[in-house]
């Protein structure tokens, strides 16, 4: 299934550059992200960024896709960390005229997540710790707004709401485990073509 998934999307992305003509924009972004709900227990304030791509459909719609890195550190001097590296492709949907436009947007996509914990000897031999790493399905749903400050660059200031669905929902309260973060990013879309 996955050879058929990556055939289909390498098609699908020469298809997409093959009838570019001036819809591509490539860009990057950087920022925070503000932990939110049970994962706010644990965590502080965490960083990074992404890596953007944008083709334009007409000039309401934008097919999105990113890839990025963000980690947090262990809150009250607890030495751990949570890294995830979202590779995620969405919709925008664009209003306004002019210089200035505001934009809702969706996405979903894959976490590759890596949670570090300080091993801690349980008994002899035995350890509680370490490092895990898993990959889990999410999504964001965001708004922003793009000022356009030359022909070819804008300025994109985005903010997000998203979530790592990291477990199942159990039966005692039928409630799914997840890790929910609310992004800010700022960053630069450049025309490419």
């Amino acid at each position: 299934m996955k050879k058929i998934m990556t055939v289909l999307f390498t098609m699908f992305l020469f298809t997409v550059l093959a009838n570019a003509q001036g819809k591509i924009a490539l860009g990057f972004n950087g920022g925070a992200g503000i932990p939110t709900g049970d994962f706010a227990d644990g965590f502080d304030l965490g960083w990074g960024g992404n890596a953007l791509f944008v083709y334009h459909v007409n000039p309401a719609v934008d097919l999105t896709g990113s890839a990025g890195y963000i980690t947090w550190s262990g809150k009250d001097s607890v030495d751990a960390t949570y890294t995830s590296i979202p590779v995620l492709f969405g919709v925008k949907y664009l209003f306004g005229k002019g210089n200035v436009h505001g934009y809702g947007s969706g996405e979903v996509g894959v976490h590759f997540t890596t949670l570090d914990l300080p091993e801690v000897d349980i008994a002899p031999g035995e350890t509680l710790g370490g490092k895990t790493s898993s990959a889990y399905f999410g999504w964001a749903l965001g708004a922003g707004l793009l000022y356009n400050i030359s022909k070819t660059v804008d300025v994109d200031l985005s903010a997000k709401y998203n979530m790592i669905v990291v477990g199942e929902e159990n039966s005692y309260d039928q409630k799914s485990t997840t890790v929910d973060y609310f992004s800010i990013m700022l960053g630069f879309l450049f025309a490419v073509n």
